[in-house]
Order: C-alpha cells, then sequence, then structure tokens
C-alpha cells in the first residue's frame, strides 16, 4: 500500500512543476482506492502522462485498467476499479461520453473550429478526449459530467449552428471510427526528427530547427527542443502550424543507404 514515505520518494525524483501536479494527483487517487476500496479514475490523460502513469502504478504493483472507446483513440482514461465491480461495463459508459456533433448547414468545419468552440466554454483539457472530425460531423469525447454543459453551451461551432446528439460508446458506430491519414513514402538519411519534419513538411533543414528550437514540436504529447532527436515507428509528432503524422515502418534502403520510410500524416 502507498504510504508517505512512498509518495515522497517519488515525487522527489520528479522536476517538471505539471509532472508533479499531475503525479501528486494520480498518487492521491491510488491512496483513496486502496483505502476505501471503491471506484476510482483519471480524466483523459495524453500519451506523455499515460507513459508516467503506467510507469509509476507499475512500479507500485496496483492494479489498473486502461480504457479506450476504440483503438485507434490517442486520449484514454485509467480506471481502478474493485473487485465487486471487476465485470460492470457500466463503470466505463457512466463516465465517460461521446457526443456526436452535427452542424446543420453542410459545410466542412475542421478540428481547430471544434477545439475553439469547445475550450472557449472554459472546459479543462483533461475533461475532453479525442475530437474526431469528419466531413459533415464529429465525435467529441467527454467526462459524463461535461456532457450537460455542453449539450447546453455548445450552440455554434466555426460560425455554425450545431445539434449534439450522445452516441453509446459501446456502439459499433464508436467501435467502427477511423481517423483519416494520407500514406506518404519519404527518403531520410536518418531518422534525426528535423530532417524528417523537413521532408514531410517541404520545409527547409534550418526552418524545421528553428521551430523545434521554439518549441513547436510534440512527439508523444511530449514538448521537445532538441533537433537532434531521434524518431523510432509508432511515435505521434505534432508540429505547430504544419500537422500532425504518425512514423510508420521502415520499407526498405536506397543503394545510397538512405531509409525509405512510411509515414501517416492525419488528414
Amino acid at each position: 500500500m502507498i504510504n508517505k514515505e512512498i509518495k515522497n520518494k517519488i515525487m522527489d525524483n520528479v522536476k517538471d512543476k505539471e509532472d508533479k501536479i499531475f503525479i501528486s494527483n494520480l498518487l492521491d487517487k491510488i491512496l483513496r482506492f486502496e483505502k476505501t476500496d471503491t471506484l476510482c479514475f483519471t480524466n483523459f490523460l495524453n500519451l506523455k502522462e499515460l507513459n508516467i502513469a503506467k510507469k509509476i502504478l507499475d512500479y507500485l504493483k496496483v492494479n489498473y485498467t486502461i480504457f479506450c472507446a476504440n483503438d485507434s483513440l490517442e486520449k484514454k482514461n485509467i480506471f481502478f476499479i474493485p473487485k465487486y465491480l471487476e465485470n460492470s461495463k457500466e463503470i466505463f459508459s457512466d463516465n465517460i461520453a461521446c457526443l456526436k456533433i452535427i452542424p446543420n448547414v453542410s459545410k466542412k468545419i475542421i478540428h481547430k473550429d471544434y477545439m475553439g468552440a469547445i475550450y472557449s466554454l472554459g472546459i479543462k483539457r483533461d475533461q475532453i478526449g479525442d475530437i474526431v472530425v469528419f466531413d459533415d460531423f464529429a465525435y467529441v469525447f467527454c467526462m459524463r459530467n461535461m456532457k450537460e454543459y455542453l449539450g447546453l453551451n455548445l450552440t455554434t461551432v466555426g460560425r455554425q449552428d450545431v445539434c449534439i446528439k450522445e452516441v453509446d460508446i459501446f456502439s459499433t458506430e464508436i467501435s467502427n471510427i477511423s481517423f483519416k491519414f494520407i500514406e506518404k513514402e519519404i527518403i531520410v538519411a536518418s531518422f534525426r526528427v528535423d530532417a524528417m519534419l523537413s521532408e514531410i513538411y517541404g520545409l527547409s533543414r534550418l526552418k524545421a530547427k528553428d521551430k523545434i528550437v521554439r518549441g513547436d514540436l510534440f512527439i508523444n504529447d511530449i514538448n521537445i527542443f532538441y533537433p537532434n532527436t531521434i524518431l523510432k515507428e509508432g511515435d505521434i509528432v505534432s508540429f505547430k502550424k504544419c500537422g500532425k503524422v504518425k512514423i510508420g515502418e521502415e520499407i526498405r534502403k536506397t543503394k545510397s543507404e538512405n531509409i525509405v520510410l512510411k509515414v501517416y500524416i492525419y488528414s
């Protein structure tokens, strides 16, 4: 069982202020779960937070369940489930909702419009999961305690009136969600992030380096400032004002030993 000594030992190794807050909150949830044997869960975790949480929970040998309504989604929740609730699916649907946002006019609205409309309502980022946008509508995953608030207050997106309906997170409609990718093959000399982003987005190497040093690069939701960072298959890279890409598999090497690599650009 976690105690003050163990908590202090973990916290002493954390330098980043935001990480300290996140880890402290996580440890408090673990402690509450162990003391009361009642259901506890996190809000939505990004890739960075999820990796931190998994390391701590595995170190502490705490039983936990990672929940995601669809394997394509990036943001996930961690549940600490008492034994008497282990076979209950309702614990997930009772705490997580999916809203389908449908504009009244058939006009393509982009991801940042949905995101801007939602966060302008003062909602904390960890209350909102993935926002999956299609041509005529979008799915927004949220903590259930935000469902009614969004339903009442999210009336327009991108200057278009919208209607909102809830979709069962265990429905076929949700299980069939997939992100749209533009598949692309690139040729690079190495897996250095500046070289790869330069090739993917048609930037000069210098421009890519400048943007990275300025703080425009996130790899698996971690802000990275070093152009020589090495990417690996499966990494999700966000580059401000350029886009988001998932690193795919190495296909082959050219005669000059350059790497032919597959990448998946979020459309």
